[in-house]
This record gives C-alpha cells, structure tokens and sequence, in this order.
C-alpha cells in the first residue's frame, strides 16, 4: 500500500505523541553525536486541528556550560512562502543516559494550515562560551519531518495478524548518505531479560523523504506481551541506535 507523504506525515506525528515511554538500555552503542556540540535528534509535524499544525522536534546538545541558548531558526516553505525567517527557542527537557548529551526541544507556532501540508526549512544554533556552533545538515538545512544522518530513525512501527498468528512490523529510515553494513531491530518481549536481534529489508510501499531510504522488519511476537524496542545500524562494525531519546519504544501488544 503507497502512503502520500501528507498522510502518513499527519500518522507519524499522531504515532510519536500517542508512544508510552519506559526507561531500560536495549542498544549499548553510539547515539549519534560523533562528538559534535549540536545535532538534531528528529522533528515532525503536529496536526493542531483540521486545518492547522506546527513542527516539533528534539535536538542533541553537548553540555559545554551551563549558560546556554539554542536556537532553532526556520523559514515557511508551504503554499504561502515567503523569505522571512524566524527564529524559536529550545529548552532543556532530560540528558540522554545513552551518550551523555543535554537533549532540548523545540516547537514552532503555526505553520501550515488548510491551504495546504506546509513544511520548514531549519538550522540549529548552539551559543556557549562565547562561541557559535551550528547544524545545518551540512549546508542543506532540514526539510519538515526530517532526522540527522549519524543515527537511524523510527519512522513508524505497529502490529499485525497474519495466519493467526500476531507480528510487529517496524519502518527504520536512513539518510541515503549512509551505507550501513545492516539496519536492524532490537526487541524483548520480558523486559530485557532476553531479546533478538532482526535485520531488516529495504522497504518498496513506504515513503518518507527524498533524502531517506526505508528499511522494513516484521517479527512474531506473543499475544498479551509488552514488546520494548530499538533500531540500530552497524557502520565501519559500530553500533549507531535510535532507542527513543533513552528511553526505548514500547507496545502493548
């Protein structure tokens, strides 16, 4: 089944806010950061009502002092462009126990509305120490639902009943920048005490961006069971993981 990118953009936003959150450590491995002062996480639109909506998103933030300011500075790019810029300020939600760095939100007003499925174009500032440091996505800036290319992203995941029997499926985005050696599903029905690792296929009836490739898993998972999860690629024989800002993904099955 193909899924229109205003579709299952609207899905994706619903998904993320409707997800229950439990702490746990599924991935020992690399977040994203690779070391760098600032980094988006991800961001994603949110559908305010009918006809209005606005973008959030979350953003890797290396604690370098406490006096801090980061800035998200966006420019409209839906129907009614224009090319005025405007800037909003993120705030510190927790730090990532996972890679040690500050993770900071950001939300924008409004910005698209019945005439169409708006999207931004962004850049993040990060200002310490005197000092300016800037995501870009290496001069490309991000584009509406986007995520940085130095970790995975869960695009969309939920379950299914096949012969009977009851399955998860799983949707893992990568930037197509990245080659990954696999992309793969990390799972446990009983908290941890066990799990399995699924490699992934690429996904044909999907569609996130132009600039992401789609990975598809699905696994059979037992009736009744809370299933935790988290995606990761391996690159060069390392680990780089999306498990929910530190917390891990979690369905009740």
């Amino acid at each position: 089944m193909k899924i229109s990118k205003k579709i299952f953009s609207f899905i994706t936003s619903v998904l993320v806010l409707a997800t229950t959150l439990t702490f746990g450590n599924a991935v020992s491995a690399k977040a994203d950061t690779n070391d760098v002062p600032v980094q988006l996480y991800y961001s994603y639109g949110v559908a305010d009502s009918g006809e209005t909506g606005h973008y959030t998103g979350y953003i890797a933030i290396k604690n370098l002092a406490y006096d801090k300011k980061v800035t998200v500075h966006y420019n409209y790019t839906g129907p009614q462009a224009s090319n005025v810029w405007n800037d909003v300020t993120a705030t510190y939600v927790k730090t990532n126990p996972l890679d040690g760095y500050e993770i900071w939100k950001f939300e924008t007003p409004v910005v698209f509305t019945h005439y169409g499925f708006g999207q931004i174009q962004y850049c993040i500032r990060y200002d310490v120490n005197g000092q300016t440091y800037w995501d870009n996505n290496n001069s490309k800036n991000y584009v509406g639902n986007d995520f940085a290319s130095s970790r995975p992203h869960m695009i969309n995941y939920g379950q299914t009943s096949e012969n009977n029997k009851d399955y998860m499926y799983f949707y893992v985005g990568t930037k197509k920048s990245v080659n990954p050696e696999a992309v793969r599903i990390r799972y446990s029905e009983d908290n941890w005490a066990t799990y399995k690792d699924v490699d992934s296929v690429k996904a044909t009836d999907i569609y996130y961006s132009d600039d992401t490739n789609c990975w598809y898993i699905k696994v059979p998972v037992s009736s009744g069971k809370q299933i935790k999860f988290s995606a990761y690629y391996v690159l060069n024989g390392v680990q780089y993981c999306d498990n929910n800002l530190g917390d891990n993904y979690v369905f009740n099955n």
